[in-house]
């Protein structure tokens, strides 16, 4: 079966309490959400520590998530319309994604 590695960049809006209602909200609500979709294998989250990024990008924030399926659309879709509603912490206008599919490895 094909295995893919979803990458979500992302972050919070500006603002006093953002980053923790962001925190909360990816924690809480949008992983859940996500790993309950068949097909996704597996769901984290990273700060960024080093970044070395195009000009206007500055995401502090990734998700990795695996996803083992035969049907990569019937998935994404899925992702894009289950979740509950992104929280007003997240920056949806700063959000970036890398879709890959894997090549080699165990």
């Amino acid at each position: 079966m094909p295995r893919y590695m979803l990458l979500a960049l992302n972050g919070p809006v500006a603002g006093e309490g953002k980053e923790e209602a962001y925190n909360e909200w990816y924690d809480e609500v949008h992983l859940p959400d996500l790993k309950a979709i068949a097909g996704v294998v597996s769901a984290r989250r990273f700060r960024i520590m080093q970044r070395k990024m195009p000009a206007g990008a500055d995401w502090p924030y990734v998700a990795a998530y695996e996803i083992e399926t035969e049907d990569l659309a019937g998935v994404m879709q899925r992702m894009a319309t289950e979740p509950r509603p992104f929280a007003p912490a997240f920056d949806r206008s700063g959000s970036g994604h890398i879709l890959a599919i894997e090549v080699g490895g165990s």
